[in-house]
């Protein structure tokens, strides 16, 4: 019988490689290797390098994403924009390197480029959701379009990646806690009829 592959080791060794050695350099036998399991083992549940390092970027950042617009401990979804806003000084471990190795090597591999881009287009289907409910519970402007302030929060958040990366000087975090909830503040409906 097969030996069961552990998952989590499995992908642990593959986000080590591409971390080490770039998406091109790095090889599916090496990160079998690592994980310690057999390259017939992975491509029996990996079509290729491209999956696996999806794989490793989600395991990498997506609980910490999943933490954040969880709307469960009752905040509303603009408290949730806050804290995501905020979150954007915090390193995310191994995922900056990963997702601009990823974005990178999507230029040259159409696999991964549309993998990528389907990854962006749900995580931007979440936070529109997320706008929408705001929108309908009236703590949103109405009249402001969903796409563009997707497309603002995915923008700032890939700039984010990149200054991480590039270990440039943050702000205070208390001071872009200030800009994080002006942005949103601008955002929020005007009361027509106020004085």
């Amino acid at each position: 019988m097969p030996k069961k592959i552990d998952e989590d080791r499995l992908i642990a060794a593959a986000a080590e490689v591409f971390a080490e050695r770039g998406f091109e350099g790095a090889g599916v036998a090496e990160i079998a290797r690592r994980a310690g399991v057999t390259t017939g083992a992975i491509y029996s549940r990996y079509t290729g390098k491209s999956e696996l390092l999806l794989e490793a970027l989600d395991l990498s950042f997506v609980a910490h994403l999943e933490a954040i617009l969880s709307p469960s401990d009752g905040a509303t979804p603009t408290d949730i924009l806050s804290r995501l806003g905020s979150q954007l000084l915090n390193k995310h471990g191994g995922y900056d390197a990963l997702f601009l190795e990823a974005i990178v090597s999507s230029r040259r591999d159409p696999e991964l480029s549309e993998m990528l881009s389907r990854r962006l287009e749900d995580e931007g289907m979440r936070f529109a959701k997320l706008i929408e409910e705001a929108k309908s519970d009236g703590h949103f402007d109405q009249t402001i379009d969903t796409t563009a302030i997707v497309t603002f929060i995915q923008a700032v958040s890939l700039g984010f990646t990149i200054f991480r990366s590039l270990n440039t000087s943050m702000p205070d975090s208390d001071e872009w806690q200030v800009v994080i909830d002006r942005v949103i503040s601008s955002a929020l409906p005007t009361m027509t009829g106020v004085k």
